[in-house]
């Protein structure tokens, strides 16, 4: 404390009040008034008003009644205590109804010290709690959000401006009537939970009305505000656009999910329809391939050389037919789930041979040279010999379908971690980068087979990294354009 205004006429009366204040342990730094004008005076001096009024509470000219008058008149807000040698009780309590904060009797001083500091304490407090109502109506007045506060019975206390300009409402109508007849029961259920103790907040999404009949979301949440409590705060949130925005969405991934159906379906239509005319076309050209063979065989018929030559062109040509009718059938198998394995112990290395046996006339006619390096000692795996063949072949067959004359197919195989693994390389005019991630989707062929009109159905690959990892294996690919490609599978070991 560091300003006193003594409202006295004896001066031996105000320097015991003095004397009184050091004793409790103040420093104060007092003035003496007893008359309205100095009483004004001191009030609007410099310094600014004092922290603490002691006024005696009967003077002839001028008391305790007068100088509260003068400061609820001027405005201020000063903690004033009333002393008298005698106070009846009907002049305390006319003291205290005129805005004193406490009384005392000056034969009993020893009361001053914890007056004052009471008097003090409670206008901290209430500058405190000014302070917060300040900081309170600013947030609430520009708040980015709709805010509105009520009573414990829901009648409106404040309506902020966004709240005002969201809703179109006057404050009178705002709760419940903006509020959905859909969602109101749910939110007044929640309110009495709130006041009733039972919750610490209301949260939740709903619809209000707008005077003008249209829409408006909003995230809506009530909270208990001031003591007892004395009221609630409801904060609503524009949420228009974004469930909008949400809602659009959904009907887009609805209406994608639908497309995805029919895409499904016509799939599946597709698959069953491949897997049909497979079926039907596979039966005549297996004939179709057995008479050919009967024709070839010179013991059986007598073929001039040009006979002889046509009899071929139709061998190899069905041949292929068969070999991509064998495709499309075990591609329909794997879409549809329905690829069968027959697991069994096989030996790695024989299955190359096997492979390299089979692949080696189209080497030679290509001008190719083949090179195995499969360690002999490369360890049994089970798996599907015929499948896992299919693979090998496939690999070797695109090795030989992209190099050029004279280059050399290498396969190469290891056991490493656990793991067999095979690797194919060739010298052939490599894949460039852009098309390397997407060389085992099914029906991908790059750009350069489509140039060069190298035959193929873009399935082979697709159908190996099936096999390989229907066996618990991976598959990958290593290329440089212009300078080769390197395609590799493992396969764990038992």
């Amino acid at each position: 404390m560091n300003r006193v205004l003594l409202v006295e006429d004896n001066v031996s009366d105000a320097e015991l009040l003095v004397l009184e204040l050091r004793r409790a342990g103040f420093a104060p730094d007092c003035r003496r008034v007893d008359t309205r004008d100095g009483f004004r005076a001191a009030l609007h001096d410099g310094g600014g008003p004092p922290d603490v009024i002691l006024a005696d509470y009967a003077l002839p000219q001028f008391g305790a009644l007068e100088a509260l008058e003068v400061l609820g008149a001027d405005g201020y807000d000063v903690p004033v205590i009333v002393i008298s040698g005698a106070l009846s009780e009907e002049a305390c309590v006319d003291a205290l109804r005129h805005g004193a904060v406490d009384y005392l009797l000056k034969d009993r001083l020893s009361r001053l010290g914890p007056a004052i500091e009471h008097a003090l304490s409670q206008r901290r407090l209430l500058a405190d709690r000014h302070r917060a109502e300040l900081t309170f109506r600013a947030a609430f007045d520009h708040a980015p959000v709709g805010m509105a506060v009520t009573d414990l019975a829901g009648r409106v206390l404040q309506v902020n401006q966004e709240l005002a300009r969201m809703t179109g409402l006057e404050p009178a109508g705002f709760l419940p009537d903006m509020i959905c007849a859909d969602d109101r029961p749910l939110v007044e259920e929640r309110l009495k939970r709130l006041v009733s103790g039972e919750a610490d907040k209301v949260t939740r999404e709903l619809r209000m009305c707008r005077p003008d009949g249209t829409l408006l979301w909003g995230q809506y949440s009530a909270s208990l505000i001031g003591g007892d409590p004395a009221a609630v705060v409801h904060q609503i949130a524009d949420v228009t656009d974004r469930r909008r925005a949400e809602d659009a969405l959904q009907r887009q991934a609805e209406k994608l999910a639908r497309s995805n159906s029919d895409l499904q379906e016509l799939d599946r239509l597709k698959s069953e329809f491949v897997a049909t005319v497979s079926h039907e076309l596979r039966t005549p050209l297996t004939s179709i391939r057995g008479y050919t063979e009967i024709l070839n065989d010179s013991d059986a018929t007598a073929l001039g050389p040009t006979e002889r030559k046509i009899v071929g062109i139709i061998d190899r040509n069905g041949r292929r037919l068969l070999d991509l009718i064998e495709d499309l059938l075990t591609f329909s198998r794997i879409e549809s789930g329905t690829l069968t394995l027959n697991p069994g112990p096989v030996r790695l290395r024989g299955l190359v041979d096997a492979a390299c046996e089979a692949i080696r006339p189209a080497m030679e006619s290509a001008g190719l040279r083949l090179a195995v390096d499969v360690d002999e000692h490369i360890p049994v795996v089970q798996g599907d010999a015929e499948q896992l063949e299919r693979v090998v072949l496939n690999l070797l067959d695109n090795a030989v379908k992209f190099s050029d004359p004279a280059g050399t197919v290498t396969i190469t195989g290891r056991e490493r971690d656990g793991e067999v693994v095979l690797w194919v390389r060739d010298t052939g005019c490599g894949i460039p980068d852009g098309e390397q991630g997407m060389i085992f989707q099914r029906f991908f062929r790059t750009a350069d087979a489509q140039k060069r009109a190298i035959k193929g159905s873009g399935l082979g690959l697709a159908i190996a990294k099936a096999i390989v990892e229907a066996h618990g294996g991976w598959i990958a690919l290593e290329s440089i354009e212009g300078s080769g490609t390197t395609v590799g599978f493992g396969l764990p070991t038992p």
